[in-house]
């Protein structure tokens, strides 16, 4: 009589032990996933905060920069806005307002960009928490912007001296 070959193949225990430690182990994986989910969450919304102050600073900044005087606040005070006057190539002047929110009923928590004729500009979306303008005369603009996320509650600031080189002494 010939014998036939084992057959391979797994029995029922052994079918149920590695499904066992298959659940232990994803047991143990699970919360390690979600820990590493919210830290990723976190660390991206700490770099959105920081490139949107570091954004909206950039554009005050090439404003500023050019001033041929600050309107408010006036010297050695603070506000949490500031008037300057630019002037064109042709030598005519324009008022430039940074502001966070609108007299008329806009978002407090968004800086905006307000010429003297022009519409105002929002230059972030409802993150501002807090803006201060110092004025340092001769020509030095103190800015202090910050930024906060509204779902993680994660803030930056930012804080910068700006040299108003057109500003006479």
């Amino acid at each position: 009589m010939r014998r036939r070959p084992a057959q391979g193949g797994f029995l029922l225990v052994e079918m149920l032990i590695g499904l066992m430690l298959t659940a232990l182990l994803l047991q143990a994986l699970v919360p390690l996933l979600h820990t590493s989910f919210l830290s990723w969450n976190v660390s991206v919304s700490r770099m959105v905060t920081h490139q949107t102050a570091r954004t909206a600073l950039a554009a005050m900044t090439r404003e500023l920069r050019f001033a041929s005087a600050v309107t408010s606040p006036s010297p050695g005070g603070s506000a949490a806005g500031i008037g300057f006057i630019l002037r064109d190539a042709n030598g005519k002047a324009q008022t430039l307002n940074f502001q966070r929110g609108l007299p008329a009923g806009g978002n407090s928590q968004t800086l905006y960009r307000i010429t003297s004729p022009g519409q105002p500009v929002p230059l972030t979306e409802n993150v501002v928490s807090g803006l201060t303008f110092q004025f340092q005369p001769p020509r030095l603009v103190v800015v202090s912007l910050t930024v906060t996320d509204a779902k993680t509650k994660i803030s930056d600031t930012v804080q910068t001296g700006i040299t108003c080189v057109n500003i006479p002494d």
